[in-house]
């Protein structure tokens, strides 16, 4: 597929994503943003990013799993085996876009090696998880009603959670990282 085309591609799917979240509840706006993730991908040409999309959802289902008792939301979220499906899949959903977004940094900035690139991942994705966190907890009131009790960031008033749960909130990101350079590792040496 032509790279300009792919790029209206990628523009319009933006604008399909935006809409969806404006229009539909949260929880239903995660799921339809992963469901339509996995054809938009084969479509363009892609397939190679569900590996990234497989990863953040192994990953957000153990987290959900592990601490299902502390999602408890002041909204009617559906439910998958007990499982809140707004984590569920906001999570698998966020990582992904943001190995996307990784990879378009990475290409503007030409400085190599496992540091830099670990920075230029988990820099931005703190960045983007405060703000996602302040706009879905001011904007569209959304309250994690299990947790509440607890003191939320400084400044903008989010992610009242335990301590340690915040300090994971804040691990995942890095965490999905060097679990792909690990993979990414491993891949080249079984090639060799």
């Amino acid at each position: 597929m032509a790279k300009s085309v792919r790029n209206r591609a990628d523009l319009l799917a933006s604008l399909a994503v935006i809409i969806i979240i404006l229009t539909l509840r949260t929880d239903l706006a995660c799921i339809s943003i992963y469901v339509l993730t996995i054809p938009y991908f084969i479509l363009t040409k892609r397939p190679h990013l569900l590996y990234y999309l497989a990863l953040g959802s192994i990953m957000s289902i153990v987290w959900v799993y592990l601490n299902q008792n502390l999602y408890s939301y002041n909204h009617d979220y559906l439910t998958i085996a007990n499982l809140s499906t707004l984590p569920l899949f906001g999570w698998a959903i966020g990582l992904l876009g943001m190995q996307m977004l990784f990879h378009k940094l990475k290409k503007s900035i030409k400085i190599k090696g496992f540091t830099r690139d670990f920075l230029l991942f988990s820099i931005p994705y703190w960045i983007l998880l405060i703000a996602a966190e302040t706009i879905f907890y001011h904007l569209f009131n959304i309250h994690d009603i299990a947790t509440a009790g607890n003191p939320g960031l400084p400044i903008c008033d989010c992610m009242h959670s335990p301590l340690w749960m915040k300090a994971v909130y804040f691990g995942m990101g890095p965490a999905f990282f060097v679990i792909n350079r690990i993979n990414q590792a491993a891949k080249a040496h079984i090639r060799k």
